[in-house]
């Protein structure tokens, strides 16, 4: 499967209609894949593949059997190698499926957390466990039996559930790739700290201490869009989230760095394909992205 769509810009990818949606993808084919995000949570597991993976700024060596987690709007772009088999099972789950299954004792969306590692590596005796896992969200798919959905959903949750045990008792969380000290990195965290504030290139090169062109330049090479697309589509991201949230539009607009309304709008319309409006509820749940990439 070969990727689609422009990959010169920092936008949402994937679809999602429903609850959750499970991929298998193997191929050779690398990922030329520019930083992005999703307003759902994704989950890859590494059957077979080596390379590297970005998640908010921070890079891991990626190894077979690694579980990636990917949270909702989090920023991430993964490197693997053009000509090198890499065999992974994608998973992405709905915040409303999250929230559902969310009880007082066990906040499934605390495993998705940067705080708590993106990356972990189970024993090797636990990779046929979770193999198993998703063939059986694969077959449940598929299956025409009675409840067949249902079974597919609760094994999505036994696999979180199990991810995060092994976490907690057994696996190894992944260290990161890079140095801190990573010009481009720093830079890209430093804009994610004043994505919703009035930031401009030359602010931001100024802080860092590095010329403004360079930094431009360095920053589409490193991450494959331009600083101002990453900014504008991650604004608009969260916009979204707010007015599905129940903000008004001229709230949400102000709120994550906007000037103007006009130029909100204007934006919105163009990324979303509608002017931003109150969501009724089941308007709010639903997570639909225009493309499918196989990350």
């Amino acid at each position: 499967m070969g990727n689609t769509g422009d990959d010169s810009k920092a936008v949402s990818r994937g679809y999602l209609h429903g609850d959750f949606r499970l991929f298998h993808n193997t191929d050779t084919l690398g990922t030329e894949v520019g930083i992005h995000f999703h307003d759902f949570y994704k989950v890859t597991c590494v059957k077979y593949g080596t390379g590297r993976y970005m998640i908010d700024g921070k890079f891991y060596d990626i190894m077979s059997g690694d579980i990636i987690l990917v949270g909702k709007n989090v920023p991430h772009q993964p490197f693997f190698t053009e000509g090198e088999l890499y065999d992974r099972y994608t998973l992405y789950i709905s915040p409303a499926m999250i929230e559902d299954f969310d009880i007082p004792d066990c906040h499934i969306y605390d495993l998705f957390s940067s705080g708590s590692g993106n990356v972990i590596r189970p024993k090797e005796e636990d990779a046929e466990k979770f193999e198993n896992l998703l063939k059986r969200i694969e077959n449940e798919n598929v299956s025409s039996s009675y409840a067949a959905h249902l079974a597919a959903r609760l094994y999505v949750m036994g696999f979180l559930v199990e991810t995060g045990r092994t976490r907690e008792n057994s696996a190894l969380i992944v260290p990161l790739h890079l140095p801190e000290d990573d010009i481009m990195l720093n830079v890209l965290r430093y804009v994610n700290d004043k994505l919703c504030e009035n930031i401009s290139a030359a602010e931001v090169a100024e802080h860092h201490k590095i010329d403004e062109q360079s930094m431009l330049s360095d920053f589409k090479s490193a991450f494959g869009c331009s600083m101002q697309e990453y900014i504008t589509n991650r604004r608009l991201t969260k916009a979204r989230e707010m007015i599905q949230e129940g903000a008004a539009p001229s709230d949400a607009c102000y709120a994550c760095g906007f000037g103007s309304y006009t130029g909100f709008t204007e934006a919105y319309r163009k990324k979303f394909g509608s002017a931003p409006r109150l969501m009724l509820k089941d308007d709010a749940k639903r997570y639909v992205l225009t493309d499918f990439l196989p990350e």
